[in-house]
């Protein structure tokens, strides 16, 4: 769903929504958008590259990392809900008991049809403007981690991790997540 684009929404027109709307909304760049529930290969994905992740960054002392539904607040047109973020121990005061209020470091979305090219396009550019380090987007259906990292306000292509890969990044020296266990869990047949 997309609002009316000739009126810009803000986070209070966001934060207006009633509680008892059990629809996923993000606020881009002033237009309020829904998310059709993920299905249960992106939940699955996700669940499984935030335990790498939160294990990683727990282990280390490292900062803090959430799984959705969580909201960021970027701008006063900006709230997105990615699917996971970590938060390095030195930003910790961007975490509120409302969300998150600033760019986390890392910004995971698990890619799905409903939403991917918002996410490879909107969100991304977004991103990249509001000064997150470094972006991830997980495509279960391919079983690959592109990762993205900033430079002067864009995203430049680190790398696509596969099946049988190790993904390794600067960001989190020392992390290893082995892709093929990222998507490995059954897949309900249609």
């Amino acid at each position: 769903m997309v609002t009316n684009p000739q009126v810009r929404l803000t986070v209070r027109d966001y934060l207006s929504i009633p509680e008892d709307d059990e629809n996923r909304y993000e606020l881009i760049d002033g237009e309020l958008y829904m998310a059709p529930a993920p299905s249960w290969r992106h939940q699955r994905g996700a669940f499984r590259l935030c335990d790498a992740l939160d294990k990683f960054v727990y282990a280390n002392g490292l900062g803090e990392v959430a799984i959705a539904p969580i909201d960021v607040y970027l701008s006063d047109e900006d709230v997105f809900q990615p699917d996971i973020v970590y938060i390095s121990i030195e930003r910790l005061d961007i975490i509120h008991p409302n969300g998150v209020h600033g760019a986390p470091d890392l910004v995971v979305e698990v890619l799905s049809p409903g939403t991917e090219r918002r996410d490879k396009t909107l969100k991304s550019a977004r991103y990249a403007m509001f000064d997150v380090r470094e972006y991830w987007q997980a495509d279960p259906v391919a079983k690959t981690i592109a990762v993205l990292r900033a430079r002067d306000g864009v995203f430049e292509h680190v790398g696509v991790f596969g099946e049988g890969m190790t993904l390794e990044t600067p960001l989190l020296p020392g992390l290893r997540v082995d892709v093929s266990a990222v998507f490995d869990y059954y897949v309900p047949q249609a």
